[in-house]
């Protein structure tokens, strides 16, 4: 298996040469890409429960996107729980989105599924999602979307198999000391877990950088992370193309490096009344940068070269 120092050598080689005119050359601190980043605007026409201001996330939402917007960025990924409740809620939210003039790539969270249970089964469709777990690439950077609600007690029918899987794993866990115990966070499933061996092996042998991306976290185990985040891990660090994890759901964010990749959970802005939370993410051929508005902070990230 190729190192992951000769492959990042390897694929930032790669990405030296202009996507226009094959022959020029670009310059070494231009960014392989770069995108516009948002996580758990958690949107609902409701007044505030405590810390969460639902209703404010609009306005919140409408002034990250006309920042983004004027950025000239290729798109913006959201990490999940674009709502709050109720389903009409993406409705207001996803037309303040349409604003950015460029494609939004969303993941699912836990509480995208806070809907009546006949509309479960049409989130994916209304967030234009090809499918709950999907891949794209963008100037040769493979972006891997999982679906980290896939085995949890919320997302599917009370009498599916993936509802009882979800149930077993809470009953195992709670015979020990689990913090990750909780009704909102879950688990992938085994089909799941040999797509993105799928996906990062193809990545491996493209030569691409990959970035994972899941609702809930992998690391750092703090109580808001996936049930089998282990096994998840595990895969990522067999895979030299895994530049970074990006992750939401924990409102606070949280940051770690093991083995070289940065697991990084971003900042939501539901929270501080007035006070947004949003980036920019600039992907280097050694390092990440995060350009942070509000609650999120600015900061380089080295990556393992």
């Amino acid at each position: 298996m190729m190192s992951r120092r000769k492959f990042l050598g390897f694929s930032a080689g790669l990405a030296m040469w202009s996507t226009e005119d094959s022959h020029a050359r670009v310059p070494a601190e231009m960014p392989l890409v770069s995108f516009g980043l948002l996580t758990d605007v958690q949107y609902a026409d409701e007044a505030a429960e405590g810390e969460r201001h639902f209703r404010e996330s609009a306005a919140k939402l409408v002034e990250a996107a006309g920042v983004l917007a004027g950025k000239n960025l290729p798109f913006t990924l959201h990490l999940g729980d674009l709502i709050d409740r109720d389903f009409k809620s993406f409705d207001s939210v996803l037309e303040i989105l349409r604003k950015l003039g460029h494609p939004v790539y969303h993941l699912l969270g836990n509480h995208d599924f806070t809907v009546a249970e006949e509309m479960k089964s049409k989130v994916c469709a209304k967030l234009e999602m090809p499918h709950d777990f999907h891949s794209f690439t963008h100037a040769g950077v493979r972006f891997v979307m999982m679906d980290t609600n896939d085995l949890s007690v919320y997302k599917h029918p009370k009498d599916s198999q993936k509802t009882r899987e979800a149930e077993r794993w809470m009953k195992r866990l709670s015979m020990g000391r689990n913090l990750e115990l909780k009704p909102w966070n879950a688990a992938v499933s085994a089909e799941q877990l040999e797509w993105l061996d799928r996906e990062l092996t193809a990545a491996d042998e493209a030569a691409q950088p990959a970035i994972v991306c899941g609702h809930h976290p992998l690391l750092p185990a703090e109580g808001y992370e996936l049930w089998n985040y282990a096994e998840v891990v595990a895969m990522i660090e067999r895979h030299p193309s895994v530049v970074a994890s990006f992750s939401g759901h924990h409102h606070a964010g949280a940051e770690i490096i093991r083995n070289g990749i940065p697991y990084i959970t971003f900042k939501s802005m539901l929270h501080e009344p007035g006070i947004t939370a949003y980036s920019i993410i600039r992907l280097f051929k050694d390092k990440l940068e995060i350009e942070g508005f509000g609650r999120e902070n600015s900061r380089v990230i080295a990556l393992k070269t």
